[in-house]
């Protein structure tokens, strides 16, 4: 009898085991997103490429993330992203880049906000992101290609996610407001001056959105001895009329050194229409530098996203491109996005 209820109890232990086991599993999910369009591409001053390329109107990525409930309000996270060139099967957004180059972090939810460490996205690349209608498309957003890939000028200097960061996003207060804030620590023995960081102070409350950011880096992408540091001021905000959602930004940012100063206008739309909608976006970047005479460059695109269902959507753009020194160009594409 005596063996029989110790059989017994063993069995209940190990079935509880089994039980937390899964229950924590279920807490983590593999997602991710492919995006592939065709393409006639040109941009203003070069020629005109026929392609198939991964990432329209989102870069494509896979991810692993969860979250554990520690009681009290609380809760840990985790993720590791990484992006993919679904056009080639190769990973990263160029060759030889880093497995989880989108994010890889750990952190912290609870009553007083959000606390992340790792590889994290840039919070004024985010920002960006939500202030125009094409959303995260670095191909055919205008604020998006101008202020971030490098054949538009690459306006901003940094990736869209830093290394070694440490980040904070607060709870909502005061009917709607919400900091974020972002150290990247260059990580150079004795020294902080290489750090990067950044302070975005927001206000949400439908249907209004209102945003201004600072951003000073000092490592990373485009950085170099010639070019030590770039501060960026960004201002923007968007309203929902339901029949039309509008967006306007400016932005402003200086480069040590080169005398690089880059002043840039963006104003947007996106109007709901069946299962989608449509887009149409301006930015005109003012720029002057120590090597050139001063340019300014316009971006027009326009297009239609409409969605098969809650995860797949296909698309049609045309972007116009034309810096004021040089030829004009266009780009006419269709793709496809599907979320998993």
């Amino acid at each position: 009898m005596q063996r029989t209820i110790r059989h017994l109890a063993l069995a209940a232990l190990l079935s509880c085991l089994g039980s937390g086991a899964l229950a924590q599993a279920s807490n983590v999910q593999i997602y991710g997103l492919v995006d592939m369009y065709v393409a006639r591409s040109q941009m203003s001053g070069t020629p005109t490429t026929t392609v198939a390329n991964s990432g329209g109107m989102t870069t494509s990525f896979w991810g692993l993330g969860g979250t554990e409930n520690l009681g009290g309000g609380t809760s840990a996270v985790f993720a590791i992203e990484g992006f993919l060139r679904a056009d080639t099967g190769e990973a990263g957004r160029t060759p030889g880049e880093a497995q989880f180059t989108r994010a890889a972090y750990a952190g912290l939810n609870g009553h007083l906000g959000q606390v992340k460490i790792g590889r994290l996205p840039a919070p004024l690349f985010q920002l960006s992101g939500n202030m125009n209608p094409f959303g995260f498309s670095t191909r055919f957003s205008p604020l998006m290609t101008q202020m971030w890939i490098a054949g538009y000028g690459v306006a901003i200097m940094g990736d869209s996610g830093w290394n070694n960061a440490l980040h904070y996003t607060s709870p909502t207060f005061g009917g709607g407001f919400s900091v974020v804030g972002q150290v990247n620590l260059g990580e150079r023995a004795g020294t902080s001056s290489g750090n990067n960081t950044s302070a975005v102070l927001r206000y949400q409350s439908e249907p209004l959105m209102l945003a201004i950011a600072a951003q000073e880096v000092k490592n990373g992408l485009n950085q170099s001895a010639a070019a030590p540091s770039q501060r960026t001021w960004f201002a923007g905000g968007s309203y929902d009329f339901k029949v039309a959602k509008v967006f306007a930004t400016y932005d402003h940012s200086k480069t040590a050194l080169t005398g690089r100063r880059t002043r840039m206008l963006h104003a947007g739309v996106s109007v709901p229409h069946g299962a989608g909608k449509w887009m149409l976006g301006w930015a005109r970047a003012n720029e002057r530098t120590q090597v050139r005479a001063p340019y300014h460059r316009d971006t027009i695109s326009a297009g239609y996203d409409y969605n098969l269902s809650l995860r797949t959507d296909v698309y049609a753009m045309a972007v116009y491109d034309k810096i004021s020194t040089t030829t004009s160009g266009t780009t006419l594409a269709t793709g496809i996005r599907h979320k998993f």
